[in-house]
């Protein structure tokens, strides 16, 4: 990008704050410094945007936040940064892959060795990507036909499961096997999945597309058990499970879940939800309860929320503060609705939007958090961009 394109840049970001300046104004509200227009979006009372870094516009998808490293990963290229100032993220490397989707779900190693580059299209490869020197990056591995949408590592990263149900030893990552098995399968489970995550060593929270949330335990790898399942709602209701988080190791009471419906230009009840689910009992019933669901709504920009959506009005990658016990503040990306700060009550479950960024002319899609109070969310249109919550924490 040259100077004048910088420029040009510069005068359509000064004339977005103008506009949207003034649409609060006629809506009542006063721009402040914690409530209204910055230069890349519109921040609620208590987020106040701090900072963004440009990354590959129109492809950052995921990332894994991960002791003092920031892995990014977009359709094209792996780019790790130095976060031990989180405020201000610096480059350590970056290497182009060329043309791959999607790699939702960065997996990397324990001991920031190597990290699982999913490719489901245009091949079906499961990439090892040595990352212990961020300058000198370097593939060191593929397995040809194990390319799930999503691969999320197990056991310390000497396996992986894919959402396709491939299962990869990792052990020799130079040298990875593609065992016979598929996971799915062994758990009886005949429809897709989008994605799993280790909850605490050995056991998995899955999202099935179109099943309730599962708990798996996978300690032996190649003999998975489930042994409990959610109560509903299930897909028929139009959306998908897409990812899901069971906070504090697996003993907190709530284990949250996030639905995806995509490509709806308008918000109703078939979008991909928050929900939460109670886990108290599970051991003896097995059963997870549903509590509560949040949608976002369409509206006018200036309170927030934007007219019409082009992604859609779902949820998407979110994490809970490192405060949450029993409830308390998660973040979530949602798309055209950028990201959304809920509070969910430590009695009842029940959610509650806290505050609210938009980005202009963004769409994001999975939101971290990198201190109690710093988020970092990965957009899909635009880059990083970096939020300081400033309210008391629940």
């Amino acid at each position: 990008m040259g100077l004048e394109d910088l420029g040009r840049e510069s005068q359509v970001r000064r004339l977005l704050l103008s506009l949207c300046s003034l649409a609060l104004i006629g809506a009542g509200l006063q721009p402040t410094a914690q409530a209204g227009p910055t230069e890349w979006g519109i921040a609620s009372d208590g987020i106040e945007f701090v900072n963004f870094v440009p990354f590959d516009q129109s492809t950052s998808t995921g990332a894994t936040i991960h002791k003092d490293r920031l892995y990014l990963t977009s359709w094209k290229n792996i780019s790790v940064y130095d976060i031990k100032d989180p405020a201000n993220p610096q480059l350590m490397g970056q290497v182009p892959v060329g043309f791959m989707f999607e790699n939702e779900d960065v997996a990397v190693s324990p001991n920031d060795t190597f990290l699982l580059f999913s490719e489901s299209t245009p091949q079906s490869i499961l990439h090892v990507w040595d990352v212990e020197n961020p300058s000198q990056m370097q593939e060191i591995a593929s397995v040809p036909g194990a390319g799930d949408h999503t691969t999320s590592c197990i056991l310390g990263c000497k396996w992986s499961y894919g959402s396709s149900g491939h299962i990869t030893d990792l052990h020799d990552p130079a040298n990875p096997v593609l065992k016979k098995q598929n996971w799915r399968d062994l758990i009886k489970l005949h429809d897709s999945v989008h994605d799993v995550r280790e909850v605490k060593p050995g056991f998995i929270i899955v999202a099935p597309i179109n099943e309730t949330p599962l708990y798996v335990d996978v300690r032996n790898p190649l003999k998975p058990k489930v042994i409990a399942r959610g109560n509903g709602p299930t897909t028929d209701r139009g959306f998908l499970w897409h990812s899901g988080r069971w906070p504090n190791q697996a003993k907190d009471k709530w284990l949250i879940m996030q639905g995806e419906q995509n490509f709806q230009p308008r918000c109703d009840n078939n979008n991909g939800p928050i929900s939460t689910f109670n886990t108290t009992g599970w051991h003896k019933t097995h059963t997870f309860h549903i509590a509560d669901t949040f949608r976002v709504q369409n509206g006018v920009y200036a309170d927030g929320s934007p007219a019409v959506n082009a992604l859609g009005c779902s949820a998407h990658w979110f994490q809970e503060n490192e405060t949450f016990d029993d409830g308390g503040l998660i973040a979530s990306a949602f798309y055209e609705h950028g990201t959304r700060f809920l509070d969910i009550d430590h009695k009842t479950g029940k959610i509650k939007e806290v505050g609210y960024f938009l980005p202009y002319v963004g769409s994001s899609s999975a939101a971290y958090w990198v201190t109690k109070r710093l988020t970092y969310t990965v957009d899909y249109g635009n880059g990083l961009y970096i939020l300081r919550y400033t309210k008391k924490l629940p």
